[in-house]
């Protein structure tokens, strides 16, 4: 590392300077982020009326009042898009054009249909219209069987065609997990719909569209949603139905991933097998907590009808908690296991659930308002068909509002993402941290990056060969600030910065990073 300084002495100058401004300042140097959240809170469902138990619209009770406690009651991480242009920039509401939209509850990003005019096109993938069989030719995703292959017609072709395309300038284009899917549901927008933003989404299909979930109990269906009915089922890979691609950040059911986020992995900057914000907690006193989604379940599950289910959930004292409530079918779903069928949930955290009957939601069918939304955890399908005179089971949920997560910040030369600039040709880095509900929380700080010399990552002696921590250090906020203005020698760089929770000197979760990538060329 001294000889790579030596030669480039603007670099070795600039990180003396960069040692001397933050390091004695604040104990450790903040250098690159937009920070990447790893939980994945569960998005309401759109409903906003008020339903009686015989199916008549009502005005929304208050506190205590007869029917409290129903689905809109209460907006958790209300629904939220942002029309993308072609390059992924935000765009106006306004906007008559757009190329992708983002979720703005769950940061995925999803792909725009077009030309809904009753003619297949397959030479655009993006047309409305087209319809594909299901096919995944990875034995590890693919359930057992890889499906039906087409000529340019299947699912894995679709989606080779947006990569290979660049589609809006990213190649991780993918087919949408069953969840993912179910969570831009509008569960108030009555059947036959389609069930869905139309601002947003337009083009959207009264149908049924895949998703990449396998049915487990046999490998020759896959999951999907109607989204003219609004429910989740399963069809033969062969059957040919239309298709969304997304991309973003993929726990593959929305909670308990695996995280190979960057190549820092293969450095030792981050373990293989660390998860993200994910898995469940016993809190030992009835109640369950699901760090993927923010909420805290009760184990045990009492059978009643729909109005007793809601009067049950609002006056539950449990955990030395007083805030339950029945769960939004959204919510409800976000417990399916939909790799394992009879039953379809974690049973070391959820033993004794019942298989043969429904589970409430507190989400009424706006086309059938004498019924609500409810989920069979046998195989994992919710339908919007339980009587609310009839019993079910329910299960309280408390919880479940998106944290304002710690949101680092960096800009290169002005701006986010991949820059290539001209050798010679002056790089700012300007870096900042907003806390969120982590301000003063103390927190493991990483910094570093790849060079064509190698790793490298910034400690009390300085910039050193390797991956090691920086600081341990509370969170707090931290203004824009230039922290490098100099040249960069031809090559390429990746830098880093990571703040994870667990104070315990390796990377794991619950962490926030991001990257900047330079690109110098001659």
């Amino acid at each position: 590392m001294d000889k790579w300084f030596s030669e480039y002495p603007d670099i070795k100058k600039k990180e003396n300077i960069m040692n001397k401004t933050w390091v004695s300042a604040f104990g450790f140097i903040i250098l690159t982020v937009t920070a990447v959240v790893w939980a994945a809170p569960v998005p309401d469902t759109g409903l906003t009326k008020c339903y009686d138990v015989v199916g008549s619209v009502i005005t929304c009770p208050s506190s205590g009042q007869d029917y409290y406690g129903q689905d809109s009651n209460y907006s958790i991480n209300p629904m939220s898009y942002t029309k993308l242009d072609d390059s992924g920039k935000a765009l106006p509401d306004s906007a008559t054009s757009w190329s992708m939209v983002k979720d703005n509850v769950t940061g995925l990003i999803w792909e725009m249909k077009t030309n809904k005019d009753g003619v297949k096109n397959y030479n655009d993938p993006h047309d409305a219209d087209n319809t594909y069989s299901w096919y995944d030719s990875s034995p590890a995703t693919n359930g057992g069987w890889e499906g039906i292959p087409g000529n340019g017609t299947d699912t894995e072709e679709f989606i080779k065609a947006l990569n290979d395309a660049h589609y809006g300038g990213y190649s991780d284009w993918r087919l949408p997990a069953i969840k993912e899917l179910a969570y831009i549901i509008n569960y108030g927008i009555s059947s036959p719909g389609p069930m869905i933003d139309s601002e947003y989404f337009p083009n959207t299909q009264q149908n049924f569209y895949w998703s990449s979930t396998a049915f487990s109990l046999g490998s020759g269906a896959a999951w999907g949603v109607r989204f003219n009915e609004g429910k989740g089922s399963y069809n033969g890979k062969g059957y040919s139905t239309y298709v969304r691609a997304v991309r973003g950040e993929q726990p593959g059911s929305l909670g308990n991933l695996a995280i190979r986020s960057f190549d820092a992995v293969d450095s030792g900057l981050m373990d293989d097998t660390s998860t993200a914000v994910g898995g469940y907690t016993d809190n030992g006193d009835g109640t369950v907590t699901d760090t993927s989604t923010g909420l805290m379940w009760q184990q045990a599950t009492p059978s009643m009808t729909w109005w007793l289910a809601l009067v049950y959930c609002e006056g539950l004292n449990l955990g030395g908690y007083m805030d339950w409530r029945m769960p939004t079918i959204k919510e409800l779903l976000s417990l399916v296991d939909f790799s394992h069928t009879n039953p379809s949930i974690n049973t070391n955290h959820f033993p004794n659930t019942n298989i043969f009957t429904d589970y409430w939601s507190s989400t009424a069918n706006t086309n059938k308002p004498d019924s609500a939304w409810g989920v069979s955890f046998d195989y994992g399908d919710h339908n919007g068909d339980l009587n609310k005179s009839a019993n079910y089971y329910v299960r309280a949920v408390r919880g479940g509002q998106a944290p304002a997560p710690p949101t680092p910040d960096i800009k290169a030369n002005g701006r986010d993402g991949q820059i290539t600039v001209s050798f010679g040709t002056p790089v700012s880095i300007t870096a900042s941290l907003a806390p969120g509900n982590g301000n003063g929380k103390l927190a493991d700080w990483w910094l570093a990056f790849s060079s064509p010399a190698g790793w490298y990552s910034l400690n009390s002696y300085g910039w050193t060969s390797g991956i090691n921590l920086l600081t341990q250090y509370p969170l707090f906020s931290i203004s824009p600030v230039e922290i490098y203005s100099s040249t960069l020698p031809v090559g390429d760089y990746a830098f880093y910065f990571l703040v994870d929770m667990s104070t315990n000197g390796i990377v794991d979760s619950p962490f926030y990073y991001d990257i900047v990538q330079l690109h110098v060329v001659n």
